[in-house]
């Protein structure tokens, strides 16, 4: 005769991955962290990208001051037009 099967467990085993549940308390720092964190990521993200603005622009001027024609090359790269500058539209 069979063994009967074993009766169900009580409690889950938790994943080995799954997070401990915290207290009430605790887990408002913790969102209070996450939050905090997420903000000087952000404060880190718009300083870079303002940066990366400031080196754009000035690299936008030298070449502006060597000639370069940025409609122009744009142009050529889309429909083999050499000649689509604004300032020539006047």
């Amino acid at each position: 005769m069979p063994a009967p099967p074993p009766p169900p467990r009580k409690t889950p085993r938790a994943a080995p991955n799954q997070p401990i549940p915290l207290s009430p308390k605790l887990a408002g720092l913790q969102a209070m962290l996450y939050e905090l964190a997420k903000s000087e990521r952000m404060d880190q993200l718009v300083e870079y990208l303002h940066d990366l603005r400031q080196e754009f622009d000035w690299a936008a001027a030298e070449l502006k001051a060597l000639g370069f024609c940025a409609p122009c090359y744009f142009s050529i790269l889309d429909d083999g037009d050499a000649h689509d500058c604004p300032e020539e539209d006047r």
